[in-house]
């Protein structure tokens, strides 16, 4: 088998399975829950900082989630720093992204979250997976 059909077989087994599409839906319920947050946030801190206390606001609920329903792993302070580490791709893109998206584009705070979420998820799952939460 050549290069290209294992990617794509890799890709399949990553990224079209049970655990993948449970992170897509509760990321999309993150998404919105960091968004909130942030344009609550917004009203008292600078945008960009608003973004990143809500991500880290709306962090600890992802954290739990992850845990008791895609993972099911019990949460413990070592998985939430490994999490938190997993986090990191995740939280340079969607600030990148947020910076540009509010800043260059001038778009809202909702709309510059969700243009994180998209760009950053695949990212995050992947290391998330294997590394805060290992393999089942």
């Amino acid at each position: 088998m050549s290069a290209i059909p294992k990617l794509v077989e890799k890709a399949k087994t990553t990224f079209l399975n049970e655990y993948f599409i449970k992170f897509c839906i509760l990321g999309v319920f993150n998404t919105i829950n960091h968004g909130v947050l942030s344009g609550l946030f917004s009203f008292v801190l600078q945008r960009n900082a608003a973004f990143a206390v809500g991500f880290f606001c709306s962090n600890v609920i992802a954290f739990l989630l992850n845990s008791y329903v895609i993972f099911k792993r019990p949460p413990t302070l070592k998985r939430y720093i490994r999490f938190l580490i997993a986090y990191i791709p995740y939280f340079t893109i969607g600030f990148l992204v947020t910076f540009i998206t509010i800043n260059a584009l001038e778009l809202s705070q909702f709309t510059a979250t969700v243009l994180a979420a998209v760009s950053g998820g695949p990212i995050t799952f992947i290391v998330m997976r294997a590394y805060a939460f290992g393999r089942k």
